[in-house]
């Protein structure tokens, strides 16, 4: 009975199990999803604030001992280090948008996430430094350019 059986025939019925198998899977879980796809409907809004997550590298204070690195004029120590978190959150961001290939919307959406992130840095007196690092980190990316304008929309869209 086994012998009747070729293996190019037993692996065309594994396949044909295996995507129907999936096929019942993703219709009974993901029927809006696959839904909103095939429509069109489907926009960076509509996905779920998980996929959305960006995981950033922590980043350890530095320690200011030498008086040269201290900060100035009054400036706290704190908003200097939540703008070296900042910088290494967008470093990281350009790089998964490079890696991904994301179209400059996402990217807008991934950045907008990022400095809701940082309020503090929108009125601090590092604000055009930091409008410019933006500018200069997307400039990296072949595919993806962000005008001062289009970074002050940003800044502006996290009131």
């Amino acid at each position: 009975m086994f012998t009747n059986i070729s293996w190019g025939n037993y692996i065309v019925v594994i396949v044909l199990l295996l995507a129907s198998w999936y096929l019942f899977i993703g219709l009974r879980f993901y029927f809006v999803e696959i839904k909103e796809i095939v429509t069109g409907k489907w926009t960076i809004r509509n996905c779920r604030s998980k996929d959305l997550e960006i995981h950033y590298d922590v980043v350890q204070p530095q320690t200011f001992t030498d008086t040269s690195l201290q900060p100035s004029f009054g400036e706290p120590e704190e908003s200097i280090i939540n703008i070296d978190a900042f910088v290494e959150g967008l470093k990281n961001v350009v790089k998964e948008a490079a890696q991904r290939k994301l179209v400059k919307t996402e990217f807008q959406s991934y950045l907008s996430l990022l400095l809701c992130e940082f309020p503090s840095i929108k009125n601090s007196p590092f604000r055009s430094s930091v409008s410019e690092m933006i500018i200069s980190e997307c400039n990296k990316l072949d595919f993806i350019s962000l005008s001062q304008v289009e970074v002050e929309e940003l800044w502006n869209e996290n009131e």
